[in-house]
């Protein structure tokens, strides 16, 4: 299957790998396919660590599941460490802000908004569904089995404890997004499977 480009491939553009930041992006739909609730739940067991207090979780989207979303972060008394902002279309500024991107997806196709992050250096962390994170993140420390909350927890810790980790996945997702699914390099499957027709 040949994927989609990143119409606008932001290799020259840098996240802030010293942001106190963590994002997450995607519609807040019935059913919670983006698994923001199980995202919360992370987040609580994150901030166990009390060294980590000055970092922030941001989410956005909007969708029908938006109020059950905000009731989950107050009864967990999160509200001041959780930031929810509508959609924009300047979602470059918002990648640049951070330093991680946290998908917690209960399923996925190829994901654009990995391509996106992944294009700006940020840090990716996922759950290992059956398609789309593997696709883009290598690392096999980022991606998470299905569903292990205290893993996936653990393991967000540690990239927010150390730049140089953050730095590292970062430019490592940077260049596989760049090598696989930069304009030039889709279109050159398009046009390899062209040939083969011929």
């Amino acid at each position: 299957m040949i994927p989609n480009f990143i119409t606008e491939f932001a290799g020259k553009k840098e996240c802030d790998s010293s942001a106190q930041v963590v994002l997450s992006v995607g519609r807040m739909e019935e059913g919670d396919q983006k698994g923001f609730l199980r995202l919360i739940d992370i987040w609580e067991k994150v901030r166990e660590d009390e060294s980590l207090s000055a970092w922030k979780l941001c989410i956005i989207g909007d969708g029908e599941i938006k109020a059950e979303i905000e009731s989950k972060i107050a009864q967990k008394g999160l509200g001041s460490s959780i930031t929810l902002k509508p959609f924009t279309t300047k979602i470059y500024e918002e990648y640049a802000k951070a330093s991680i991107y946290a998908m917690s997806s209960y399923y996925e196709a190829l994901p654009m908004v990995l391509l996106e992050a992944g294009s700006m250096g940020l840090a990716l962390i996922a759950f290992d569904v059956n398609t789309g994170p593997s696709d883009v993140i290598e690392s096999t420390k980022n991606l998470i089995e299905d569903n292990d909350v205290q893993a996936y927890a653990t393991r967000l810790q540690e990239l927010m404890c150390s730049k140089s980790l953050r730095q590292e996945c970062g430019a490592r997702v940077q260049q596989c997004v760049e090598k696989k699914f930069s304009k030039g390099a889709v279109l050159q499957q398009w046009e390899e499977l062209f040939d083969s027709l011929q």
